[in-house]
């Protein structure tokens, strides 16, 4: 589905869909946002090293776990949300007719 980390190919290479007609502009990165705030940022919170450790050395390896996490899951919530959107039919073409007809 993807020709580099997130770049979508403009077909599917085992099916043929066109996949340029779905966007996923801003909502996979909210969707992870959301993913890595409840499942590990919440949990992470219940952990004492993180509020007893070193700040110098707490924060770095909290973060830098956060970043390997959310750039890990990234990919798929992108993928998941491209596969939900052809699921729906929800294409480019719609909401360019949808913003047509507001204007």
């Amino acid at each position: 589905m993807f020709q580099t980390y997130l770049k979508v190919n403009p077909a599917c290479p085992a099916c043929g869909v066109d996949l340029a007609r779905y966007p996923a502009d801003d909502g996979p990165a909210y969707f992870t946002i959301l993913i890595v705030g409840h499942l590990v940022i919440v949990p992470i919170l219940f952990i004492p090293w993180v509020w007893q450790g070193p700040t110098l050395v707490t924060v770095p390896v909290t973060l830098s776990f956060l970043a390997v996490v959310t750039l890990g899951l990234l990919p798929i919530v992108k993928g998941a949300f491209i596969g939900h959107m052809a699921y729906l039919r929800a294409t480019s073409d719609q909401a360019d007719r949808h913003t047509a007809d507001q204007a």
